[in-house]
């Protein structure tokens, strides 16, 4: 485990600039523009400041949350092909390589916090700079009364809930995504720069062969379910099975305990979805990837 956290910390070391940069630039953006520019928030004008100043915190707070999410965790997508050849081209595979740490944990840990870590960690910084911009801004619009006389523990509490079911949704989405991730990944360990136009082609050039002469366009089918999966791994109700959609407004004082309930039906929502062949399948191809990233380096290549 003492070296498994080594290798998570050898990530925050390599990359703790990138990554600051990106979880605090949305927090910078939304204090600038909210101080300097037309902060405006529509609400009942028959309604005291806090009725509007409520749903504003909220917003501010996870909105900001999920925004700085949404950023590190597509950063770390697309950065992730490179991280399958990172040894070898900066020369340090060899050192790598000697040290009493297995292939199997170095490509975990590699994973682990690029593709989890580092968006759990871009939540939680981007929810507590919403809690930080949501003074200034609130304070500016409504006046510093409105901001310290917010029900701040059902506030919290409602905070508390939609960053948790975000923080599963992107570990649902990851683990939709993971088979698209890790053979990617897998094409670049094994075919260099050539492994993503390796994968695009097959999906898209092979999809298309595939739809044209024989009418089966199970590779559309595949990866369209794949993303509408992922998708909804962050907000269920979309599936439109019943599911009631979350809606905040104005005044919402006594709706704000309702927010824990819709974050814990909307979660066993998403998690009832994993219960099909298709996630079976994801999982698999996904292992598969898995292994083919630990044998290239096994070879040290």
């Amino acid at each position: 485990m003492e070296r498994f956290k080594t290798l998570l910390l050898r990530e925050w070391m390599q990359h703790q600039r990138g990554w600051l940069i990106l979880m605090l630039l949305p927090l910078v953006i939304t204090v600038v523009l909210g101080l300097f520019g037309q902060a405006h928030f529509d609400v009942d004008d028959d309604a005291g400041p806090i009725s509007g100043a409520l749903p504003a915190a909220l917003v501010l707070m996870a909105g900001l949350g999920a925004v700085t999410l949404l950023i590190c965790w597509g950063a770390s997508l697309i950065q992730s092909p490179g991280l399958a050849r990172r040894d070898s081209q900066d020369r340090s595979i060899e050192f790598w390589l000697s040290l009493p740490a297995g292939h199997l944990p170095s490509v975990g840990a590699t994973l682990l916090a690029h593709l989890l870590l580092l968006p759990w960690a871009a939540l939680l910084v981007g929810t507590l700079g919403g809690l930080i911009a949501s003074l200034p801004i609130i304070a500016k619009v409504f006046g510093f009364g409105a901001w310290f006389a917010l029900p701040w523990f059902g506030l919290l509490a409602a905070v508390a809930s939609l960053v948790l079911r975000l923080a599963l949704g992107v570990l649902l989405a990851t683990l939709w995504l993971s088979p698209l991730i890790l053979l990617t990944m897998a094409a670049s360990a094994w075919f260099k720069r050539w492994g993503v136009p390796l994968v695009a082609g097959v999906l898209f050039i092979g999809g298309a062969l595939l739809d044209r002469l024989y009418g089966n366009p199970v590779v559309w089918r595949l990866s369209r379910a794949l993303a509408r999966e992922a998708s909804m791994a962050f907000f269920a109700a979309s599936r439109g099975e019943g599911g009631a959609a979350l809606k905040i407004t104005g005044g919402a004082g006594p709706a704000l305990g309702t927010i824990p309930g819709w974050c814990l039906s909307d979660a066993a929502s998403a998690l009832g979805a994993l219960a099909s062949p298709l996630f079976f399948g994801a999982i698999v191809v996904a292992i598969g990837g898995f292994a083919l990233l630990v044998l290239r380096r096994q070879r040290g290549a």
